[in-house]
């Protein structure tokens, strides 16, 4: 698309957003919040009903808290405000004739601590195709070794998301690399917000509001991705009560603290965490654990009496430790977040709500040891972002603008050879709009696109997306769901993933010109609540893969390697049943998966006879099983997490000898043996062995006169399996996960 078509294309949009006349009556719209913290309100139940007998219309808030009711005749509504927890809020609106816009932000008040036992038991729903929205609530029923439980702990039951062991902080989801998820925290990109240790991440649950999380399907408002994103979205300090919590355990210590800056209109919020695993387990582990992390987060929130919003944060993160304990390689890499956020609905006759988000994000990691030489790869990105809420009728129509700037810099010590030492920036400006047009009474379709150019620098991208949802009336709740679209990727996170064995990943641009990193997704799911308790769900998937980068691969084990490419396929199928009454909670999660890449390298013929090599990557998972089950009885509560994951692909050794090199003369064949080396089988035709592990953990909660204390027992791998987290095929070993790890962990937090 030429450069004139692009400010077409924006000057359009531009137009849209400020002459849409809308061929309806009157309106009313807000933003709904919690009174205490002023955090938005997702999925609050909005009503207005025609007084005395009339119709009753109804919404529910979206991720901002904001709603429109559109078509109100003139005259008198009783209007209503329902959020589990929280006080209903009810009064009697007015609308007269010739109204256009009625503005009505609410603040909803916490019910007594007794409603508040109610929060527990809502737990996160299906939002459409591949997506789940998590409250922090749920964090606990997946034991991790803290006093506070963690996002990334609970996403790992979820069904089509795979990590290879307890450490190294690698997210694969529905057959997609980690560098191929969005992770976005109010906002602002965070390139890698999971620690080294398995268990954390820089969202516990006392600083996360809520987080949607898409394992694909996910609509134009997100780019740049080809895999899943995790839109996670802050909590606000309190605007009027200073708070604090402060927990230890052996694996970790954190700190919390919110206060009102300005009574009831701004507040700050401070978290610090670190490890302790690295000092502790030499106390009561069969080995040291080397590995070291620790995050600081601030945020700052303000509110004003017109429903709009702003924030600002920051974020520093710090990882450092070795995969294999036997090794002298290691693996570091730190984050540093900040951005902003201003947000609110507008009382004008066209825009209904309106966003701008800022933020700098920069990450940098590096390897050495092991015999691979040291390398690094750092990425700077700035972006400001722009999106626009409106409606024609009953159809939303959501938009936005976004730019972006990136700097990338890497030096890989000829780990792929074709890639030297390089430092590069590039600018990309585009756009997106996204239809939400309710057809009938039960079908909902929402078409859309994302176009993004990157200045002649890769060639623009034109992403189609669609998703659907249908509610099928009639004694059960049933919703059938679907989506597909088109997902483009022009910067690559590249990791020799030929072994398991690694935590490192070099941000470059598409190294060919001709080439970009490209998924398309299909999803098909079925919703079925057999009863306010019992709820299951499906979801069948197929993603076609092109142009995925992919070592150069050797009969011969060795470090240095090179860039080739594959096209691939990724089949599968996802079910979760759960069931969830007042105390008592069972979830059952089972994953199918086919994962197939095929390549053709030159040297395959020479080597195995054949041009093409089909073969499952090492992250190829079968079946995946996640059970969990839990109760609360008065201040005690307990949760267990069985996980099973059949064996992943890794490259069978068929053979060693050693060989001469003549680069110094000719050798000494007579007394010397050479240079040992390891001779390969064709890539991943070898499985590992199966993974299975039971985490469990009892919590009781103690009332004190100033202070609550929480006091948790709970054992990592219950039983002691012996799970293998990687093969090195260099040295004929196996390197475990974790034994069995018991921990006792204390909270005390302010009332």
């Amino acid at each position: 698309m030429t450069l004139k078509y692009q400010i077409a294309f924006i000057l359009i949009l531009l137009f849209t957003s400020t002459n849409v006349v809308f061929s309806q009556n009157s309106v009313i719209r807000g933003v709904v919040t919690d009174r205490q913290a002023g955090q938005t309100l997702d999925r609050a139940t909005i009503s207005v009903q025609l007084l005395p007998d009339g119709e009753l219309k109804g919404t529910t808030t979206d991720q901002n808290g904001f709603y429109q009711i559109g078509n109100l005749e003139s005259g008198e509504y009783l209007f209503q405000v329902r959020f589990i927890g929280f006080q209903t809020f009810k009064d009697t609106i007015s609308v007269s004739r010739g109204s256009n816009v009625i503005s009505k932000n609410v603040s909803l008040s916490q019910e007594s601590a007794e409603m508040e036992e109610l929060t527990v038991s809502d737990r996160g729903f299906r939002g459409g195709s591949g997506q789940v929205n998590v409250r922090p609530e749920l964090f606990g029923r997946a034991p991790s070794p803290a006093g506070n439980a963690d996002l990334v702990s609970y996403i790992q039951t979820q069904p089509g998301v795979l990590v290879t062991g307890d450490r190294g902080g690698q997210l694969f989801v529905r057959g997609g690399l980690p560098s191929e998820n969005l992770i976005l925290m109010d906002g602002t990109m965070i390139y890698q917000p999971f620690h080294i240790v398995g268990f954390f991440s820089v969202f516990p649950e006392n600083v996360v509001s809520s987080a949607d999380f898409y394992a694909g399907g996910f609509g134009p408002r997100y780019s740049g991705r080809v895999s899943s994103v995790m839109d996670v979205r802050l909590k606000n300090g309190d605007l009027y009560e200073r708070g604090w919590s402060a927990s230890v355990s052996p694996f970790i210590s954190d700190f919390y603290f919110e206060t009102p800056v300005k009574e009831g209109k701004s507040s700050l919020l401070v978290s610090v965490r670190g490890s302790l695993i690295e000092e502790s387990s030499k106390w009561y582990l069969q080995e040291q654990q080397p590995l070291k992390f620790n995050s600081q987060l601030a945020k700052f929130n303000s509110v004003s009496n017109t429903g709009v919003s702003c924030s600002f944060l920051m974020m520093r993160t710090y990882d450092r430790g070795s995969l294999d304990f036997e090794s002298d390689q290691y693996f570091k890499w730190n984050n540093f977040v900040t951005g902003g956020r201003c947000a609110g609905a507008s009382e004008s006759t066209s825009l209904s709500f309106m966003e701008l988000n800022f933020g700098l994000s920069y990450f940098s990691n590096e390897t050495d040891g092991g015999g691979s030489g040291n390398r690094f790869s750092n990425i700077f990105r700035s972006n400001l972002d722009m999106s626009f809420t409106q409606y024609w009728s009953d159809t939303r129509i959501d938009y936005g603008f976004f730019t972006n700037y990136r700097t990338v810099k890497y030096d890989l010590v000829n780990r792929f050879s074709s890639l030297e030492a390089n430092e590069a920036s590039f600018l990309s400006t585009g756009g997106f709009l996204n239809l939400n047009i309710p057809l009938w009474e039960y079908l909902t379709v929402e078409p859309g696109f994302s176009f993004t150019s990157y200045l002649n620098r890769v060639p623009s991208s034109f992403e189609p997306r669609l998703r659907f949802s249908l509610d099928l009336p009639g004694r059960y709740d049933f919703k059938l769901h679907g989506a597909a679209g088109i997902y483009r990727q022009p910067l690559i996170g590249l990791s020799d993933f030929r072994d398991a064995g690694t935590a490192f990943t070099a941000w470059i641009i598409e190294p060919d010109s001709d080439r970009s990193l490209q998924t398309t997704h299909f999803l098909l799911g079925l919703d079925f609540a057999m009863n306010r308790y019992l709820k299951f769900s499906v979801e069948g998937y197929h993603k076609i893969i092109q142009d995925t980068p992919v070592s150069v691969w050797s009969s011969v084990a060795e470090f240095t390697t090179d860039i080739a490419y594959a096209d691939g396929n990724v089949n599968g199928v996802d079910l979760r049943l759960d069931y969830d009454r007042r105390n008592f909670f069972a979830g059952l999660g089972y994953g199918y998966a086919i994962t197939e890449y095929e390549t053709a390298q030159d040297h395959f013929t020479l080597w195995f006879g054949e041009e093409v090599q089909t073969y499952n990557p090492s992250h190829d998972r079968r079946h995946q099983l996640n059970a969990q089950i839990g109760f609360e009885f008065g201040n005690f509560s307990t949760n267990l997490n069985w996980s099973y994951g059949s064996g992943m692909p890794f490259t069978r050794p068929i053979g060693f000898d050693s060989f001469f090199s003549f680069e110094d003369g000719p050798p000494e064949v007579t007394e010397g043996y050479g240079t040992p080396r390891v001779l390969l089988d064709k890539p991943f035709q070898g499985r590992l062995p199966e993974y299975h592990r039971l985490d469990v953990s009892l919590e009781h909660y103690f009332d004190l006169d100033s202070t609550d204390l929480t006091v948790q027992l709970g054992a990592i791998n219950l039983y002691d399996q012996s799970n293998l987290f990687y093969y090195d095929v260099f040295f004929q070993r196996g390197i475990n996960q974790l034994p069995l790890v018991p921990y006792l962990s204390l909270k005390m937090s302010s009332k």
